[in-house]
């Protein structure tokens, strides 16, 4: 049964639309060339499952973003795929040499402005609902031609949510796109309930209820901030809608059984993703090896969630990365305890008494409680990309606040305060465009994020990070140094650090770090694998092969060690052991194009130049612009008494590299050799 009051006008609902997609683009138009940063390296660049389909749902279960978020994963396995239709950008941060990072940002901010419209539509319903109707369905007067009350309201919520700088973490920030589109489920999953209850037909009706079982099902699917869903959805019925909750589940029993089986998805996926690779839950260390307990994480959430309140009215400061700090003790964060104590409170009593408010004060607690109550959350205690979707509580409460008291007040107030509104969405959306330009490039950043929080150790080791990537690497070197004053015991940064050193030739300097971080942190693969190279560099192929084989047996996706492992067993004369891992490279991984010309090299060295000649023609086919396989080639084909090939083959490579002098050398010295 569907109850119809006050049909918001079509023309008022297209109309809001289109301004609020306009004031989006406007407001983040300047959000599509920021770099690949943090969490976005290991779920986008460095994640192997995005790259084919068949591994698109099955997301690596390290602790990366992705971790048991199936559908934010093939998100991005979509875009992965779209880039790589494109023309290459190898200047560009992101997978060799496909992905365009603008397409990220496309992605990310059409899921925003599709949840900033589900926003607008959802609050529009409940205003003309049967509960709220009477008082919003009438017009609000000829300067907002012919829309309702209950219209421009909604506009108002969704345009300060829309253009908020406080949503950049979660919309410029690529990999936080788990939170915008588990956001935009949760709202389409609200706004389906909401045309089920007040669509005349039937069948209408059950259409717009499965539909909302299938959004849902798809939040669940992106992150687990998903699971109050079934529970709000249920409020906001007797809220604003049935009026009880004896009538609601008797009118929409299947809809909330529906719903109710979604937290099975959301079970099994939590149930697989475990510790998201000792990354949440308890008895764990921060990284810089320091134990988080419930209750310390408990006290910086009652910090960190009064100062979101706060960047909700005045968004400044911004920081990308709040670091992994804690609270020791409640003495420190008291009266931020005691406030959300009071509004926790509050919002329950008014659950009970004007359940339409409470239903704003349960959104708000229960939208934060999985990421910020007693579940530790070890390398983001703070994050403001949490306040995505509870802040829509917020504008919602802060605009109808305002009506009501303009309505106490007299017409001329209301129209003051709707001005007020105008201007701020207008500073709001400024403030935004220029948060925006902080992500320009990952130094800037970082460098940004140092100045608010100069005790952020993470922050001074990613931009270190940042700095050395564009060859500032005193700058870089400055800044490792000083993370680790911070935080001495960091794996993360000292890996970072010995890994800008050995960069530079400094190799000896560098195993020391690489062997500190290991010690601390075992599993550290990349550290294994720097420290290996290290040893390489200087000759040491017996500590290299060690150090090589610790980072396979702790990250066997960390192909490059494997590669790299076959080079020093060869450098050893152990050539069989050499030729027995390369070739399993290349059979368990046929695309990873530096193993297999690995292996064709090695098999030219060894006088096994037929095999070495097929291994090249196979690069060569993945890749046509593959010099070094292309150069090898013409060698390999002359070798092999081919001569008349190689030297074409190699005139070939000339033509297409005019100037190349190392192609020209070899090919004078093989028409030398004559006939």
């Amino acid at each position: 049964m569907s109850v119809v009051v006050g049909r918001p006008s079509r023309l008022a609902g297209w109309l809001g639309a289109a301004l609020l997609a306009l004031a989006a683009l406007l407001a983040w138009g300047n959000s599509f060339r920021g770099p690949f940063v943090l969490d976005d390296l290991p779920a986008i660049a460095d994640n192997a499952s995005i790259r084919q389909w068949r591994t698109a749902l099955w997301p690596p279960n390290e602790g990366q973003t992705v971790t048991g978020r199936p559908l934010v994963n093939l998100s991005f396995a979509v875009n992965h795929r779209l880039a790589a239709k494109g023309p290459p950008a190898p200047e560009t941060p992101g997978l060799p040499g496909r992905d365009e990072v603008w397409g990220y940002h496309a992605f990310n901010l059409a899921i925003h402005i599709g949840a900033g419209l589900a926003l607008f539509g959802l609050v529009r319903r409940t205003l003309h609902g049967p509960m709220l109707g009477v008082r919003f369905a009438a017009p609000a007067g000829p300067v907002w031609l012919g829309a309702s009350t209950g219209d421009v309201l909604a506009f108002f919520v969704a345009l300060l949510w829309t253009v908020h700088p406080l949503q950049t973490g979660a919309v410029t920030y690529i990999a936080q796109r788990a939170e915008s589109l588990c956001a935009l489920f949760y709202l389409l999953t609200l706004y389906c309930l909401a045309r089920g209850t007040t669509t005349g037909g039937a069948t209408r009706s059950r259409v717009w209820l499965v539909a909302g079982v299938i959004a849902c099902l798809g939040g669940m699917a992106s992150k687990e901030v998903m699971v109050s869903a079934p529970l709000l959805a249920l409020l906001c019925d007797r809220a604003f809608f049935a009026g009880s909750f004896a009538v609601a589940l008797r009118r929409r029993w299947g809809f909330y059984a529906g719903l109710a089986a979604t937290w099975g998805l959301l079970l099994a996926l939590a149930w697989h993703a475990g510790k998201r690779g000792e990354t949440a839950g308890f008895g764990l260390q921060d990284p810089s090896g320091v134990p988080i307990t419930p209750w310390t994480y408990l006290l910086r959430q009652c910090e960190a969630i009064v100062q979101y309140l706060r960047l909700v009215v005045w968004p400044d400061p911004l920081v990308s990365d709040y670091g992994f700090d804690v609270v020791g003790s409640a003495s420190q964060v008291w009266p931020q305890g005691l406030l959300l104590l009071a509004l926790f409170g509050a919002a329950l009593v008014a659950l009970w008494r004007w359940p339409g408010w409470g239903v704003l004060g349960v959104w708000f607690f229960a939208i934060l409680g999985p990421s910020s109550s007693v579940i530790p959350v070890i390398t983001e205690t703070a994050a403001e990309h949490r306040m995505y979707l509870p802040l829509a509580a917020v504008a919602t409460a802060a605009v109808l606040g305002a009506h009501a008291l303009g309505r106490r007040l007299g017409r001329g107030v209301s129209a003051g305060l709707a001005c007020a509104g105008l201007v701020a969405a207008v500073a709001l959306g400024v403030t935004t465009w220029q948060r925006n330009t902080d992500y320009r490039s990952a130094a800037n950043l970082w460098r940004d994020a140092v100045a608010k929080r100069p005790q952020n150790a993470r922050a001074h080791q990613e931009l270190g990070l940042a700095l050395a990537k564009e060859g500032r690497a005193e700058e870089a070197f400055a800044a490792y140094r000083e993370a680790l004053r911070l935080v001495p015991y960091y794996p993360t940064a000292l890996n970072n650090y010995g890994t800008a050193l050995a960069e530079a030739g400094r190799h000896t300097e560098a195993i020391p770090l690489f062997a500190q971080a290991v010690r601390l942190k075992p599993g550290l693969g990349e550290a294994w694998l720097g420290l290996g190279n290290a040893h390489a560099n200087l000759g040491r192929f017996a500590d290299a092969t060690t150090a090589y084989q610790q980072a396979l047996e702790h990250r066997p996706d960390l192909l490059i060690a494997a590669n790299n492992l076959g080079r020093v067993l060869e450098a050893q004369g152990r050539n069989d052991e050499a030729h027995a891992v390369l070739q399993k490279l290349v059979d368990d991984h046929p695309g990873y194009a530096l193993g297999r010309f690995t292996l064709a090299n090695f098999l030219g060295t060894h006088g096994r130049i037929g095999e070495a000649v097929g291994h090249y023609r196979a690069l060569l086919e993945q890749n046509p612009r593959d010099l070094g396989a292309a150069v090898n080639l013409g060698v390999a084909l002359f070798l092999s008494g081919n001569k008349a090939d190689g030297i074409a083959q190699l005139e070939a490579v000339l033509r297409a590299n005019p100037g190349n002098a190392d192609v020209q050398q070899k090919l004078a010295e093989m028409r030398a050799s004559g006939p």
